[in-house]
């Protein structure tokens, strides 16, 4: 793709722009009103049952037991969620070691996530 001086310097004005080193572009989070004003479809990020839901509520409560930060747990929870939403039309009960290692190649190293994640 060939680079925009006028889209970058427009993008950096953004609140969240930041550069990526690995990527060699700008980005920007996330977000509703990103992708409105870049006319981007919504992402559901959201869990289709509350099964998940009721999975990562277990799993925060083991970590405070354990005494983890809240930062801590709110960090592992996310990426617990995103697990369970890459596997959202999976019963949690059916998920596997085989699922963690597909998790692992189409989601974490496509998206360069660091080996801690």
């Amino acid at each position: 793709m060939k680079k925009s001086a006028a889209l970058i310097a427009r993008i950096k004005k953004l609140e969240g722009a930041r550069w990526s080193q690995s990527l060699q572009a700008w980005h920007l989070p996330d977000t509703k009103e990103h992708r409105k004003r870049f006319l981007i479809a919504p992402h559901s990020h959201s869990l289709p049952s509350t099964e998940g839901s009721v999975q990562i509520e277990k799993f925060r409560q083991w970590l405070h037991s354990k005494r983890y930060s809240q930062s801590t747990i709110a960090t592992y929870s996310e990426a617990l969620k995103s697990f369970l939403v890459f596997y959202r039309e999976k019963p949690v009960a059916a998920i596997n070691n085989e699922d963690v290692i597909i998790f692992n190649n189409d989601y974490i190293l496509q998206k360069k996530l660091s080996a801690s994640y």
